[in-house]
């Protein structure tokens, strides 16, 4: 696989972009940060389609649903907001709004649920190694999820099946969750320094997780085994997302670096070099129920304020 840097938002935001995530099924991503405001961008033209701000505070996670049609935010004003974006207007508000409490939403992500008759729901990390987990309707709080080590969350993700929620952040400690039965199923120890990103693979099956200790690692998510470390980058990594088909991950540090590895060979395939500051998100176009993505577009942002896209270059 091979791509090249087709675009570049340069001031996309008036401060650092922490945040993208690409609407399933569409040329369309959305962005935040620290400037308190979510852009939805036509990936195509490089156009703003609509804004969405709801507050003073910097947005700490955003993430949207597997249908496209709502996007959710924590801010730091320990809200989760979750909003409607199948009509995207400017300034629109939320349908939504949870008070989680001082830092027990630090990042949030949509639950796909599993079954018509089963609540859906959204998972919360916090700063003492709880993850909380609230009614997508209602706002109300369903449960908890313990991981016994009452350290700083940074990081979560859940499964694109809906049945595996992974968080992990101060220690380097990964712990994996089974959702029905609220268990946890395994924990990874790889890392020997704060974990800043953990993301699944499309099929749910292996779990990739970046570090302060430079590291990428991929991990077996159904049996708990280590699969493979990535080395290359010369700072903390501070996102690392896997290509729809399995076969790449890409990643953004603190060394200014775009790397895309190649899974199979173990090794990186490239490394782009447009920002000029740190690299805090990376996210791959990603397809919907209805709208499969074909040659999805990387993108990536960060403390210099820009957003990269990149092209998959043909064969």
């Amino acid at each position: 696989m091979r791509t090249h840097c087709s675009a570049a938002i340069d001031g996309a935001h008036e401060d650092d972009i922490w945040h993208t995530c690409w609407v399933p099924g569409k040329h369309q991503l959305a962005s935040a940060g620290s400037d308190e405001v979510v852009k939805i961008w036509n990936a195509q033209t490089g156009e703003i389609e609509g804004t969405l701000k709801d507050g003073e505070y910097a947005i700490t996670s955003l993430d949207i649903d597997a249908q496209g049609k709502q996007a959710l935010t924590s801010s730091m004003d320990h809200k989760l907001r979750v909003w409607d974006i199948s009509s995207t207007t400017t300034n629109s508000k939320p349908t939504l709004t949870i008070d989680a409490g001082a830092i027990n939403g630090w990042k949030s992500r949509f639950l796909r649920s599993t079954g018509e008759d089963v609540e859906p729901l959204i998972a919360s990390s916090t700063d003492r190694g709880v993850i909380k987990l609230w009614s997508a309707r209602t706002g109300k709080q369903m449960r908890e999820l313990n991981t016994s080590r009452p350290k700083f969350l940074y990081a979560l993700a859940t499964s694109p099946d809906g049945t595996k929620i992974a968080c992990a952040g101060v220690g380097g400690h990964v712990y994996l969750f089974d959702v029905e039965s609220g268990m946890m199923s395994c924990t990874f120890s790889g890392h020997s320094d704060n974990v800043r990103s953990v993301s699944f693979s499309a099929d749910s099956k292996l779990l990739v997780t970046a570090s302060d200790d430079k590291q990428i690692q991929l991990h077996d998510a159904r049996y708990g085994n280590p699969a493979a470390t990535f080395l290359g980058h010369y700072g903390w990594v501070l996102s690392a997302e896997m290509h729809p088909s399995g076969m790449y991950i890409a990643s953004g540090s603190v060394d200014t670096k775009v790397k895309i590895w190649d899974v199979a060979q173990r090794s990186c395939a490239e490394t782009h070099s447009q920002h000029s500051q740190a690299v805090w998100s990376v996210s791959w176009q990603r397809s919907s129920a209805d709208v499969a993505v074909t040659r999805p577009m990387l993108a990536s942002a960060g403390e210099d304020c820009s957003i990269n896209l990149y092209d998959p270059l043909l064969a």
